[in-house]
């Protein structure tokens, strides 16, 4: 095995260290210690292979979102309409391969920290305009131009709403009833179109 393929398997070791660490002991009360623990490894590491802490959450959160990307990209694959479209951008959110109480807790307390870090802000404000322009796309689809702004909000904000209540679970998230969950909100989202129309 190269030299490059195991540097980037200690990364994304210690990427999975950093998410287990935060589930474990909260973003707060994070050490770099406790990280190096979860990852069998030296504090060293985690400086040789990110430079320090910041960097690694850092790292975390950017693979979370490429979590997130590609379970959108999978479930987008092959749709054309609007409203099939728009299930998947949302359904995203809850995917199998993204969602657990693990990803929700850490997820949560990323963006509750972002406003006092610099680069974890940008990363949330670029995941917030990525999330709002898949959204936006379908939608003003189907919606008068002048409630796709309303309708992008309401969706934003159900799906924040339902991460935040995994998050503070004490159980793994129900993904089968939190998926038809969303198909129930956004049908009744959609059968205001005509209401919007008037």
């Amino acid at each position: 095995m190269g030299r490059k393929n195991i540097k980037l398997i200690r990364k994304q070791e210690l990427i999975q260290a950093s998410i287990t660490a935060i589930y474990r002991h909260g973003f707060a009360d994070l050490t770099v210690n406790q990280i190096a623990q979860d990852a069998e490894t030296s504090t060293g590491s985690i400086h040789y292979y990110f430079g320090g802490k910041e960097a690694l959450l850092e790292a975390t959160m950017r693979h979370l979102l490429s979590r997130l990307h590609d379970a959108a990209v999978s479930r987008l694959s092959g749709l054309s309409q609007p409203t099939e479209r728009l299930e998947a951008v949302v359904l995203a959110n809850f995917d199998e391969t993204f969602m657990s109480i693990e990803t929700c807790r850490v997820w949560t307390q990323f963006w509750a920290y972002a406003p006092y870090h610099q680069g974890l802000s940008r990363l949330q404000k670029l995941n917030k305009a990525r999330v709002r322009s898949n959204l936006a796309a379908e939608l003003k689809q189907l919606f008068p131009e002048q409630s796709v702004n309303a309708m992008v909000g309401a969706v934003q904000a159900f799906m924040d709403g339902v991460w935040v209540q995994a998050a503070q679970s004490q159980h793994e998230p129900d993904l089968v009833h939190i998926q038809e969950r969303a198909r129930e909100f956004l049908a009744h989202s959609l059968s205001l179109r005509a209401i919007t129309a008037e």
